[in-house]
């Protein structure tokens, strides 16, 4: 189950003790700007606030930070994705390049000037700029980067112990380039996003014919009708991408396929931000994440991008699965609530998930463990990034088989645990146009993204077998509903090139289309009982389940027209 966070109040005057760490002449040095510099709105110190402070951060320590810069013509983004995914369009899933999208929508080559000039007039080295130009990472010593960006960087330690340093204030640029930096990520290193992964209850019966319990590929590919396709339909050609914050081990990995009979290519890590790959405490969910890919489509090649749990982390590991642009699929299993998240980097995450969708690329992400509650409050929260519209959000159900096949499902809660699958209204996003249909305009609706899309199964108590740091043993929660979904959405690839049509790319326009004209074919289930933990399931979408659970043989069928 995913690790509750936890705030520790800092003093009020904190911008005034900590100054007072400082060494003579660390951080206050005159900014080599002729320009009065300004505040970058969106991106206040949010970590220091999560920790006590225990001192200044040592000036000569060397850190690497990434300035993610604004798109251009990003007010006709949006319209543009949409014409995109409207089936009577011209350009209707005619996707471009990362080269192409760069040439339209990417930073121009001035606005990168203007900040690598802003870095080495700052002493600051230039690392490396991102080829869509989206981004300019810089590395510095503290106190030049103290003095670059107007910031005093500290050490925290957090409610659990852990070290992390951030910094203790809003960072400044000058006014020349203000409109060019969205987001400034590096001043910390707190890890803060979690994954929802969940392992049942030690008292609770085992469902499944696993090893140790829990559903087999065989009985997840039968209970979602994928079974039909399987023969012919594997994956086979098809790519799909794991956002991961921890490493795993490939015995592992073998021994869950060595089991079932898979066969599946050996997954290939992509290493981010000189992240070691060494497994640790997430190692379950990476592994998870894996073999659920593999049990829905056994012959997908899986990516595995490793990187530092971190803001920088997070948009440098998103911006190379865009620019790498080999994965046509991508799986997000960890997330952070949204009231919690730093609004400059969830946009610059935007940004890079925009640029996903003109690519093509189909987003699923997990909704969150804590159901309505995604900060583990009693305040209604949804998760990041499931709350974005460029992502598909995953949310939770209980499963039963009825003789191997389908049974029924009701969403997913537990009031003593306080667990549930995520969903809700997002405070931040806009309800996009696709966002329609029977439910939706419920009586909690604002006018805001509702989370969440489509579910699956995510009871750790109707869990699925997997085999992680050494043992057979069952886990669930959203991380293991997302993953699912990907893998349906590798399959569906196959299918439509089989058949000379586009891949998926962005699911929702797709997924709430089948939802709301009639189709050849009954593509979901509607789960109509239970809650998650505040919203009710109802007839048609809610925001306990979103749409509903796969049918993926009728599913693929409407989606291709045949």
């Amino acid at each position: 189950m995913r690790m509750k966070k936890s705030k520790v109040a800092i003093p009020t005057m904190l911008a005034v003790f900590s100054m007072a760490l400082l060494p003579v002449g660390s951080a206050m040095a005159a900014p080599i700007s002729a320009n009065p510099h300004v505040q970058l709105k969106g991106n206040e110190a949010v970590a220091a606030s999560h920790g006590t402070l225990k001192s200044h951060k040592t000036s000569s320590d060397v850190v690497s930070v990434t300035l993610a810069l604004n798109l251009r013509n990003a007010d006709q983004l949006d319209a543009y994705i949409a014409d995109l995914y409207t089936p009577t369009s011209a350009n209707y899933k005619k996707f471009l390049t990362p080269e192409q999208f760069q040439a339209k929508f990417g930073p121009t080559a001035s606005d990168v000037q203007k900040v690598t000039d802003f870095a080495t007039a700052n002493g600051l080295s230039v690392t490396d700029v991102a080829k869509n130009n989206q981004s300019v990472t810089v590395s510095g010593t503290v106190q030049q980067l103290e003095a670059a960006f107007g910031v005093t960087i500290n050490n925290y330690t957090n409610a659990k112990g852990e070290s992390y340093f951030a910094n203790a204030n809003t960072p400044s640029v000058p006014s020349e380039i203000a409109g060019v930096i969205n987001s400034v990520t590096g001043l910390n290193n707190e890890a803060i996003r979690h994954n929802h992964a969940g392992k049942p209850e030690a008292t609770a019966p085992h469902v499944g014919s696993g090893p140790s319990g829990g559903y087999t590929p065989t009985e997840l590919r039968s209970a979602y009708d994928v079974a039909p396709l399987a023969s012919t339909y594997d994956g086979t050609g098809q790519n799909v991408a794991l956002v991961e914050f921890d490493g795993y081990v490939q015995s592992n990995i073998t021994t869950y396929y060595n089991q079932y009979g898979l066969g599946s290519p050996t997954p290939k890590t992509v290493l981010v931000d000189n992240y070691n790959g060494a497994a640790g405490s997430g190692q379950g969910e990476v592994e998870l994440d894996i073999e659920v890919i593999n049990a829905i489509a056994p012959k997908a090649q899986v990516y595995v991008y490793e990187a530092p749990n971190s803001d920088k982390g997070e948009l440098d590991m998103y911006q190379k699965i865009a620019n790498d642009n080999t994965s046509k699929t991508v799986s997000i299993s960890w997330g952070l609530c949204e009231s919690q998240s730093n609004s400059a980097t969830m946009n610059s995450l935007h940004n890079i998930l925009s640029q996903m969708a003109v690519q093509g690329q189909s987003v699923f992400a997990a909704a969150g463990d804590d159901g309505a509650y995604d900060c583990g409050s009693k305040k209604l929260d949804v998760d990041n990034p499931a709350n974005d519209p460029y992502v598909t959000g995953v949310g939770g159900t209980n499963l039963t088989l009825s003789s191997g096949q389908y049974g029924a499902e009701k969403v997913w809660s537990n009031t003593t645990k306080k667990w549930g699958g995520g969903g809700g209204l997002s405070k931040v996003y806009k309800m996009p146009s696709w966002q329609t249909g029977p439910g939706v305009q419920n009586s909690y609706s604002t006018g805001y993204r509702q989370v969440p899309d489509v579910s699956a199964d995510a009871d750790p108590n109707t869990g699925y077998s997997i085999y992680s740091a050494g043992s057979w043993t069952v886990f669930g929660g959203t991380s293991c509903a997302a993953p699912l979904w990907a893998g349906i959405a590798a399959v569906n690839n196959q299918y439509a090139e089989a058949r000379g049509k586009a891949s998926l790319g962005q699911a929702n326009p797709t997924l709430y289309s089948l939802f709301n004209t009639a189709q050849p074919y009954n593509a979901y289930h509607d789960v109509t009982s239970g809650s998650n933990l505040y919203y009710p399931a109802t007839s048609g979408y809610d925001l306990a389940s979103g749409i509903g659970t796969p049918d993926v043989y009728n599913l693929i069928r409407d989606i291709n027209g045949l």
